[in-house]
Formats: structure tokens, C-alpha cells, sequence
């Protein structure tokens, strides 16, 4: 149970109100912290891995054909790195000076393994809550990062960013919850 207490509206409505604090206030109780940490971890993680699998060479599980507009495309319903994790070309290109993610104080070549292997362990990192808080941190870097040099809009802030802060800031600031290896490794150092 939340030991948060209800922060909705006091039943001032009447019987209207009593019926808002009680479907909240059991919602409040049900949606944990360790359940919204959880998901928070799963989808944000999701945004930086899947950047990352454009960025590595890939093997596809599962591969199908889907025909659109009469040509064949060939799918695959799961994307997996290629071993060894080979950083494709032309990404090198687009972090070297006068590429689209080109970062003014690094140079290309780092930029682009460490963008790369930010993207891939971080999230990594997430799904299993480990050292959580200290991956979370380093995504909101990154996040910087692309926002300041590569991205500097408000569109891209308010369509992106901001929207990857939310979850972000919340573990950073929350941690991982019970269903991760930082409680389960916590409780078992503690012994």
C-alpha cells in the first residue's frame, strides 16, 4: 500500500467527491512507486536501445516478409546487436565536424562510440535496475547533450526531451524500486 497520503480532492463535491477519492485513492495504492520505477525504467530504456540498434550492425529473430504497395520488405520482429558490436559507418560520418550530430568539443570518432555504447549499456542498466540512478543520470547527460548541440530547438526540447525527463528525473530522484537487482543487491550487502 502507498504510504503517500491522498493528495486528491477532500470530498467537498459530496458524494461526488467521496466516489473521486476513493477510485484515486485505490489507484494511488495500486500504481506503486516500485511499479511506476518499473515501467519507467522499461520505456525509456526502450527509446535509447532502439537508437542504439540504428546505430550498430543488427541481426534480425523471427524475420518475415510484409508486402507493401506491392514490394517486399523484409522484417524481422526482433532486432538483436550483431557480436562482435560493429559501430556502422556512417555513423562516424554524422558525428565528424560537419555532420548532423556533430558535438563541438569532441571528436567525431569518440563521439560516436561513446553515443553508441551510452545507448547500449545504459538502458541495459535500466531494464535490469542496476546501478539505476547512475544510468538514468547519464541518459539525462546524453539528453543534454543532443538537446544543446545537435537539437537546439524548442521543438525538439518540447517533442523529445522534455518528455524523456520525465521518466529520467523520476529515477534519478526515486531510484529503482523493489523490482531490480539494486534492492535485491542491497538487501543481500546489508546482510
Amino acid at each position: 500500500m502507498s504510504t503517500q497520503p491522498f493528495d486528491g480532492n477532500a470530498p467537498v463535491f459530496g458524494a461526488l467527491g467521496r466516489l473521486y477519492q476513493q477510485v484515486y485513492g485505490t489507484a494511488q495504492s495500486l500504481i506503486s512507486h516500485n511499479l511506476l520505477s518499473l515501467f519507467a525504467r522499461l520505456a525509456i530504456a526502450g527509446v535509447f536501445w532502439r537508437s542504439f540498434l540504428n546505430k550498430v550492425e543488427t541481426n534480425g529473430l523471427f524475420d518475415y516478409v510484409e508486402v507493401i504497395n506491392d514490394f517486399e520488405i523484409e522484417r524481422s520482429l526482433l532486432k538483436i546487436p550483431a557480436f562482435p558490436i560493429e559501430i556502422r559507418e556512417r555513423v562516424f560520418t554524422n558525428f565528424s565536424e560537419g555532420g548532423s550530430n556533430h558535438i563541438p568539443f569532441l571528436p567525431g570518432d569518440l563521439a560516436a562510440v561513446m553515443a553508441t555504447m551510452g545507448e547500449g549499456i545504459l538502458p541495459i542498466l535500466l531494464v535490469l535496475g542496476l546501478l539505476t540512478r547512475f544510468a538514468a543520470t547519464g541518459l539525462i547527460v546524453m539528453a543534454l547533450v543532443i538537446q544543446i548541440f545537435v537539437f537546439p530547438t524548442n521543438a525538439h526540447f518540447w517533442g523529445s526531451i522534455a518528455l524523456w525527463f520525465v521518466p529520467l528525473f523520476y529515477l534519478v530522484g526515486r531510484g529503482s524500486g523493489a523490482l531490480s537487482l539494486d534492492y535485491v543487491l542491497s538487501r543481500q550487502f546489508a546482510r
